[in-house]
């Protein structure tokens, strides 16, 4: 199954988003890597955050291509 499978069968209305670049805390390369932190509104329960994440990366110029043809 792919992603465009899995969020068609979950319901796109119900999938949420959060841009990584607006909500990361600290950003550090070390080794080629790059560590990540950052905050969510996603409450903590017993089994992990109540909803769960994914992460998704994508073309950053293309999605603004993206964003630009919906906005016209």
């Amino acid at each position: 199954m792919n992603l465009s499978e899995l969020i068609g069968k979950y319901g796109d209305d119900k999938v949420e988003f959060q841009n990584l670049d607006q909500c990361f805390d600290t950003a550090n390369m070390k080794n080629g890597f790059t560590k990540i932190t950052f905050g969510t509104p996603q409450q903590m329960g017993p089994n992990g955050t109540e909803k769960l994440g994914l992460v998704v990366w994508l073309d950053r110029e293309r999605v603004a291509e993206i964003i630009a043809e919906e906005k016209s």
